[in-house]
């Protein structure tokens, strides 16, 4: 027979875990990501997401200069010290810095809004302000409502 308080007792172990890995695994890609940006000139990115039905992703990536103007997303790749926990499966390749954005976005909504992609889903964006080193993620989570009445007649 299964023991179902031994089992929650340890999911709720894993889960403790897993967010305390979630946290500095978004600690260290933030420390990674913001001189990338700098070297760039970017002073603004904005990710976005989209998801429901059980599935979700994250749709663009906009860079922007101080004035507002695009600029594409650097093509250079994390450093071996920096990539240990960026490239999230521990794989022999070292992310790039979109793949780090795209990953940093992915932990964030993992963090703070987990189960974002399923059912009605959410939509939203990572708002990266360089110069103020700044990191806000903006959140819509869809739902339905309903408004219920009863009226005896």
């Amino acid at each position: 027979m299964i023991d179902i308080e031994a089992v929650m007792a340890d999911f709720a172990v894993r889960q403790a875990q897993r967010q305390t890995q979630v946290v500095e695994e978004i600690q260290q890609l933030k420390s990674v990501i913001l001189p990338r940006l700098q070297e760039a000139g970017i002073a603004r990115v904005e990710i976005r997401f989209d998801g429901c039905g059980d599935s979700g992703a994250v749709e663009e990536c906009a860079c922007l200069d101080a004035a507002g103007g695009a600029i594409a997303c650097p093509d250079v790749t994390l450093q071996e010290g920096e990539a240990h926990t960026a490239d999230g499966a521990g794989s022999e390749q070292l992310p790039s810095l979109g793949q780090a954005l795209e990953q940093l976005t992915y932990l964030a909504l993992e963090r703070h809004h987990p189960g974002w992609e399923i059912n009605h889903g959410a939509c939203g964006e990572l708002v990266i302000d360089v110069a103020e080193a700044t990191f806000v993620l903006d959140c819509s989570l869809r739902f339905t409502a309903t408004d219920d009445h009863s009226t005896e007649l």
